[in-house]
């Protein structure tokens, strides 16, 4: 049985929101990045195939503040630290009517696949890598490992989870804290998650919230201290 401790409120040292804004901005910088690498290589038929749309109309956000696609980062207070797990955007694709930031659950596994290959080979190719070495400390620390197979994640003795995006992805298990607080609907069980809101003008603040067995939000302010 889950050990759940109770909570009043959810509580984040400054440290904690200025890790968070430094990271969630070095994070959208890589699939920012990435996207414009597939938009000249891959061609369109193959992205669509497996993502349901084109790197080139992924959504992103807008710098010059036209057409800005506000991104929602999903963060886990993990017991090693700070681990990103995904992220939404308001964005709907037009035939399916469904959120097309599960594109970026299929991108942050061709992020964590040329990781892996990169910290494996590059000391034999001797090339300039697609990321630099801190775009590398930024995956191997923030970011959950994400594979088209289960088979690593299985061969390694990690848990996951199964995520049913455009294709079948695996995901190491960030498990978030199990807490239980009171809210105006009383007496709440679920897994503290934080939300980190990323706009034109760059990050946006934190939105924390509970995530509930039927895996519903319930959002909740945070208390900076």
């Amino acid at each position: 049985m889950t050990k759940r401790t109770y909570i009043s409120r959810f509580h984040y040292g400054q440290e904690d929101i200025s890790e968070l804004e430094n990271a969630s901005l070095k994070v959208l910088h890589i699939f920012e990045k990435t996207k414009r690498m597939l938009s000249q290589y891959v061609p369109d038929s193959l992205w669509l195939a497996v993502s349901g749309t084109s790197p080139e109309s992924a959504e992103s956000v807008s710098h010059s503040g036209a057409d800005a696609v506000d991104i929602f980062q999903k963060w886990v207070k993990a017991p090693g630290g700070w681990k990103f797990i995904g992220y939404e955007t308001d964005r709907f694709h037009v035939s399916t009517g469904q959120n097309i930031g599960r594109t970026g659950r299929f991108l942050q596994m061709i992020i964590w696949s040329l990781y892996e290959k990169i910290v494996m080979l590059h000391p034999f190719l001797g090339s300039e890598p697609f990321f630099d070495g801190e775009e590398l400390d930024v995956i191997a620390n923030y970011f959950a490992p994400t594979y088209i197979s289960a088979v690593p994640l299985v061969e390694q003795g990690k848990a996951f989870k199964t995520i049913q995006a455009d294709i079948v992805l695996y995901q190491e298990h960030i498990q978030a804290p199990a807490v239980i607080m009171q809210s105006d609907r009383g007496l709440l069980e679920g897994n503290w998650m934080t939300g980190v809101n990323l706009d034109a003008k760059g990050f946006a603040g934190i939105r924390p919230y509970l995530k509930v067995p039927s895996g519903e939000r319930a959002f909740m302010e945070a208390e900076i201290i």
